[in-house]
């Protein structure tokens, strides 16, 4: 397929962040079991499952279309549906049946059938800069044995990294647990497979994806170095010693030298690392550059492409969790970011953490997964190293010094001022509902990620009097390579509860029997997704497959009602459950009209992280915030209504 008619036709501005699955949070944070029983297995392999999960499968064609319209039912006129329902009737009994024989027959060859086309879509043929529009971020929360205090970050950092190590070697060994879901079905693990040695490599009109990890069974150990960006300056150093993880005290050593040493000097360094959050096909004639210029620049892109993953050190101090997830995802990026790496973890200068990855490779239940598995550790220790504090005669880290010309020095110049610009135009909030949480809800057996899609709908409506077509992350890792599919919460029950909500016209007693119909209507379309039955992923596929066979587009895909209903990656609520926890993350809004949502969920309260872009006179962050909150009070009053009716 030609490549740039297929990125004219699809503009897949790909934010979808995959949550951590429900059941692992409530799982990994009980204060009985630790760590290792958590996530270390003596008998079983992590990827053993990998080969026996069943085939993505491709959906009934009637199933697709039908939920398709459900939810453009609510954001279009009477008129307007009238037209796409003949649109998509006349698709589904034309065109579409040879489609479908071409997913079909493509289904029968791939056991995922959806892997490489979602990849190259939804990734690596997108051309917009990965910071601050693509890479997902999220931040560490605060520990009471971890005060905020200038000067902790690299004794915690060192800590921090030698946890991601153990996890490292728990894959690398095939002893991280094979997970399963609540219906005790194995779930896909290929993810895990990606999370350390994996880079971006940035092309002209699609990008590559570099993985290098091996697990022992496959092999020699991919590269064990880490990259260290700090003022501008790479560093790189071995994280092992003749095949032993180096100690938290062994990193803290290497750690203060590259810190010392950058601080000694009497100006910041160039900066190439901002280079990286350009365009993807300005960065890849720029990287091309670099190589032609000299060759050790090809050998420094080998050893930061290929290490196991990056750290930035930034003497930004930020307090508040608003302030670190703005500064995880707006930050100074210049200076200390490398965007293709697939996991950069930042160090606050006041000790606080915080983390900026590449969607491509993984979703964030990998990252999740992770995160736990280090807060866990981290908790148990209470942040003190108890190891030994002998110091092994180690090879002093390495300055990785680009060798720049004033053509280089220029684009390095343009890079920092226009990502400057791009972070200026988005606003992020978060913010702690701390008034109740899923245990109300769980009283009247409605599902929490249910009830909050419902006040997130709700809070939309209030604020611009009309319903949003909403993206929420489903996990399809029952099947063979699974990623992600879109559940569409947008459809009548929920929009029709919410326009109920705001203008004042039912009953407590109405309201509440509308939002258990809209609750039950919520998890339906939640176990089709995540069967493999949701609309998007399908409707993708056929679009592509007509794309391959040189088959005119279909008008469903150039109806306005496609757009408008979320297709094409135009969905103006873009929301992620991020877990059982009070951790959040950030994205950028699909559209330039729209919100990113993230939410976590506890027994006691909710934790939102809710982001616009400036630049759209209509929208507003903090006024959604706002009117999220008087939602949920609201929604806490119908549910107490019942109560004292009962």
């Amino acid at each position: 397929m030609d490549n740039k008619k297929r990125n004219s036709a699809i503009n897949w501005r790909q934010r979808l962040v995959t949550g951590i699955l429900q059941y692992l949070p409530e799982s990994l944070t009980s204060k009985v079991v630790g760590r290792d029983a958590v996530f270390k297995s003596t008998s079983n392999r992590t990827f053993e499952n990998e080969d026996n999960l069943p085939s993505l499968p491709v959906p009934q064609l009637r199933s697709t279309l039908d939920h398709y319209l459900e939810t453009v039912r609510p954001v279009v006129t009477d008129e307007e549906y009238e037209k796409t329902e003949t649109i998509v009737r006349n698709f589904e009994n034309g065109v579409a049946v040879d489609l479908q024989q071409m997913l079909v027959k493509r289904s029968e060859l791939h056991k995922n059938w959806l892997e490489e086309w979602w990849e190259d879509v939804a990734y690596l043929q997108q051309r917009h800069p990965l910071i601050p529009f693509s890479n997902m971020t999220g931040s560490q929360p605060n520990f009471d044995f971890w005060p905020i205090q200038t000067g902790t970050r690299i004794e915690r950092l060192a800590l921090i990294i030698s946890f991601h190590l153990q996890f490292w070697q728990l894959i690398r060994k095939e002893k991280l647990k094979p997970m399963i879901n609540k219906q005790m079905e194995p779930l896909a693990m290929n993810q895990f497979h990606r999370m350390f040695n994996t880079c971006r490599i940035p092309g002209q009109m699609k990008d590559s994806l570099l993985t290098c990890f091996k697990t022992e069974s496959e092999g020699p150990t991919a590269p064990t170095n880490l990259i260290v960006l700090y003022r501008g300056y790479l560093f790189s150093f071995d994280l092992t010693l003749n095949d032993d993880l180096l100690t938290a005290y062994e990193i803290d050593h290497q750690l203060r030298y590259i810190e010392d040493w950058c601080q000694q000097q009497p100006n910041a360094g160039p900066g190439v690392g901002a280079l990286t959050t350009t365009d993807r096909t300005k960065w890849a004639q720029n990287r091309e550059y670099l190589i032609q210029l000299n060759a050790e620049n090809k050998q420094i892109l080998d050893t930061i492409e290929s290490s196991m993953f990056s750290v930035a050190l930034d003497d930004n101090e930020p307090v508040s969790q608003e302030e670190i997830l703005r500064e995880a995802l707006l930050g100074d990026c210049c200076e200390n970011r490398w965007a293709d790496k697939s996991y950069s973890s930042i160090a606050y200068m006041n000790g606080n953490f915080a983390g900026n990855l590449d969607h491509t490779p993984f979703d964030g239940m990998a990252v999740g997964t992770e995160a736990q598995y280090i807060l866990m550790s981290i908790n148990e220790c209470k942040g003190v190293y108890n190891g030994y504090k002998t110091k092994r005669a180690l090879p002093e880290p390495v300055l990785l010094d680009f060798k720049l010309d004033a053509k280089m020095s220029e684009e390095i110049g343009i890079a920092k001022f226009a990502h400057k610009k791009m972070c200026e135009s988005i606003e992020i909030t978060f913010k702690v509902f701390s008034e109740y949480g899923r245990s109300v809800s769980a009283k009247h057996q409605i599902h929490p990620e249910a009830y909050i899609q419902m006040a997130i709908q709700s809070a939309y409506y209030r604020t611009h009097g009309k319903a949003a077509p909403t993206y929420c992350t489903a996990t399809t890792r029952k099947f063979y390579h699974g990623r992600t599919e879109t559940c569409r919460p947008c459809v009548l029950e929920n929009v029709e509860f919410a326009k109920a909500m705001t203008d004042g016209t039912k009953t407590e007693s109405e309201l509440y029997a509308m939002m258990i119909k809209a609750g039950q209507k919520f998890q339906q379309t939640m176990v089709n997704a995540c069967n493999g039955h949701g609309c998007d992923r399908h409707l993708l596929g056929l679009y592509l497959a007509a794309l391959e066979n040189g088959v005119e587009v279909p008008e469903l895909y150039t109806d306005p009602s496609y757009t408008r209903s979320g297709g094409n990656g135009n969905f103006v609520l873009s929301t992620s459950c991020v877990g059982y926890w009070n951790i959040c993350g950030s994205v950028p809004p699909m559209v330039e009209n729209g919100y990113s949502f993230f939410y976590g969920i506890e027994p006691h309260q909710y934790s939102f992280t809710i982001s616009s872009y400036k630049s759209c006179g209509e929208t507003s962050a903090q006024l959604l915030q706002n009117n999220l909150h008087s939602a949920l009070i609201q929604m806490r009053h119908i549910l107490d209504s019942q109560k004292q009716q009962s």
